[in-house]
Formats: C-alpha cells, structure tokens, sequence
C-alpha cells in the first residue's frame, strides 16, 4: 500500500476556486470548467510560503486527507467530510460529499476526499473514478497518481501501478514516497534486490526518510536476517511522519526473536491505528490473533 504522503502542513491558495465555485462568473455560465482552472496555478504554489499567496482560502493535506480553510460554503462543506473521515466515518464522508459534488463536480477537494473514503470503504473502482475526475481537474497533482497506482496494485495490475507512480515523478521528482511505493511495489512480487533499487535511490536523498528506512527493514525481515531488520527498524524516528507498517515489522521481528513482551506492545499500538491505510488491505482480525498469542508466549 501506499503509504504516506509527506503533505501535512503543505498549504495551498485556493481563494480564487473557491470563490467561484460558489458564484457565478462575470461573461460566462455558473459551473462552467472554466471557473476552475485557477486551481491548477494554485496547486503549483504548494512548495511555495503561502505567507506570501495573499488570499485568504487555501486547502492542506492532512494525514492524506484534504482541508480547506477560509469560510465559504465548499470549505465548509468539505471540513466537516473531513472530520467525519479523521474519526473513520468513511461512510458519513462520502454521503456528504457525494450530495454536496451535485452542484460543484470539479471542485478538487470533494473528488480527492470522496477517492479516499471509498479506497477506505474498499470501494475501489469508485475510488479510481473519482481519481480520475480528481486527476483530469488538476493533472499537475502528483498525489493523485500515488492513490491511483495504489488501487492498480491491489488489483495486481502493476505494470499500471508503475506507470501511475512515473507519472508522479513526471510532476515532483522529490517525492520520496514515490521511489518507496515503487519499492514496496517490488517487495510484494519478492523481487527485493529491485525494491532494494529503490529504497536506496530515496535514501541518497534523504538518509533518514522513515519510510524508505522501513523499507530496508523490511527487506533484511524477509530475507530471514531478523537482528538486522531490528537494528534498521530502531533507526526509524516516529516523531516524525511514519508508516503505520512500521508497528507491524517491529512486532513481527519481535515475534521472531521471541521478544514477545516488545511484539505485544507493538501490535497494540498498531491496533489503535484501526482508521490507518495499513488496514484497508489488512485484517484488523488477524492483527487481534497475533496480539493474543504473543500475550499467551508471555504469560508461560
């Protein structure tokens, strides 16, 4: 699964859209594509100090969520979706958004939100509908490409998957999830010296990306070298933005090393991330059972 887009805190100026999303403009007919095409500039500001945008509304990436500010009826709208989706209400969100996108289809937020809570929802051919319509209003967004190549996976349609995440890195080549989710890509066909390719080629980025770090973890866990992994997963900061597998790796390394104090420990925390992405194709149930037969090893 994809994992983690490296979005929070990224702001983006949305006053323009947002403004004529909700009137008409002057010398052209209310809802017309044109009304939108501001957004596609204002997303090319999201690397840029959004001290310096001016207007007012913008929209920023949460835990892979998308927010608005300001006080127009869309944001509004969309925030309490948003919310609904931070509690793990997808079923609320996408009703919500999907009354609300009657009257404004191309607003950018609905369509992205709405892909995610189906992709949660494990609606998957109406999560990658709505990438698209996401995708066709804002070609320039490289995160839209990741959440598409991650519904091409689970379908094991890869060379699609791949083709989505090259496009990402066709609009920002310092994407660093991107080389991992390629790499992840690779690790879940067990070609690891490919996933290794990648791993490495986001390290020599940045030496310290958790994700890409977790990657290698993985790679010495399936390669049967369990202190290794462990060194590699201790070496992850999770002060800072982590995949949530990481608590699956470290307690099955744990489990391994017959550490069944640590593996607990780390399946419980894992559980109490029940809303996370490692969860739409994993078992809560499973998760459960590897939980209480490390408790049981405790316990003799």
């Amino acid at each position: 699964m994809p994992s983690v887009l490296r979005l929070s805190g990224v702001l983006v100026t949305l006053a323009a859209a947002l403004l004529l999303a909700v009137q008409p403009s002057p010398g052209r007919p209310s809802g017309a594509p044109e009304d939108y095409t501001y957004l596609h500039y204002l997303l090319y500001l999201a690397n840029k100090n959004p001290d310096d945008a001016g207007p007012k509304d913008r929209i920023f990436f949460k835990n892979e969520i998308v927010y608005c500010t300001g006080t127009s009826a869309l944001a509004d709208v969309n925030n309490r979706a948003a919310a609904m989706m931070e509690q793990g209400n997808y079923a609320g969100a996408m009703d919500l958004l999907e009354k609300a996108l009657k009257n404004s289809a191309l607003f950018f937020p609905f369509r992205y939100n709405l892909g995610v809570s189906c992709l949660h929802l494990r609606e998957l051919k109406k999560s990658l509908l709505h990438f698209r319509k996401a995708q066709a209003v804002v070609p320039e967004y490289y995160g839209t490409y990741l959440q598409m190549g991650s519904i091409y996976q689970q379908w094991y349609r890869d060379n699609e998957a791949i083709d989505s995440y090259r496009q990402a890195l066709k609009w920002n080549k310092n994407e660093l999830n991107t080389y991992v989710l390629i790499g992840d890509l690779f690790f879940n066909r067990n070609q690891l010296q490919l996933a290794k390719k990648y791993y490495d080629q986001c390290l020599r980025i940045d030496h310290r990306f958790n994700n890409a770090v977790l990657g290698k973890a993985k790679v010495h866990f399936k390669e049967g070298d369990y202190y290794k992994a462990l060194v590699t997963l201790k070496a992850i900061d999770t002060r800072k933005d982590y995949d949530r597998a990481y608590h699956y790796y470290y307690a099955e390394t744990s489990f391994k090393l017959q550490d069944y104090k640590t593996a607990s420990q780390q399946y419980a925390i894992l559980l109490e991330n029940k809303n996370d992405k490692f969860f739409i194709t994993n078992s809560v149930t499973l998760i459960e059972h590897k939980l209480n037969l490390s408790n049981r090893f405790i316990e003799k």
